[in-house]
């Protein structure tokens, strides 16, 4: 009885180990964490969303801040954007939405040249050598 209660233990430890072992922090490894400041005309643009789009996986994206930062994100719980080319766009339209008491919010219209969304003409070279600092200066004009 008592072998058979210690074999059993030994199998769920090691079915758990087992299980574990592809679910760490690292994620996929082909996907680095990036940062950046995104401005128009000289000054922080604030909510916009930037997406990097490799063309061989899902895209990242991020939301700027009051100050035009972004950290990207691949997933929920992966942060950063696949090494290699990456298409960049940057918008600044938002559907409509709620608040958190459920009041609607409008949506919000673009305010950014088809340059850098719909026709983007930035790109990014994500590597996996050093930081990654993606700051995009934008004008608009």
């Amino acid at each position: 009885m008592h072998s058979s209660s210690l074999c059993s233990a030994l199998c769920c430890l090691s079915l758990t180990l087992l299980t574990s072992l592809g679910c760490g922090p690292r994620g996929d490894r082909e996907i680095v964490e990036v940062e950046g400041t995104v401005t128009l005309d000289g000054q922080p643009l604030p909510n916009a969303t930037v997406l990097f789009i490799s063309g061989t996986s899902r895209p990242s994206g991020a939301m700027t801040d009051a100050e035009g930062h972004y950290e990207l994100n691949y997933t929920d719980r992966q942060k950063g954007a696949r090494i290699g080319h990456n298409r960049v766009q940057i918008t600044t339209a938002q559907g409509p939405s709620e608040t958190a008491e459920g009041e609607p919010l409008a949506a919000v219209p673009e305010s950014l040249p088809d340059k850098y969304h719909a026709r983007s003409e930035l790109e990014f070279e994500v590597s996996a050598d050093h930081a990654n600092v993606a700051d995009f200066a934008l004008t608009s004009r």
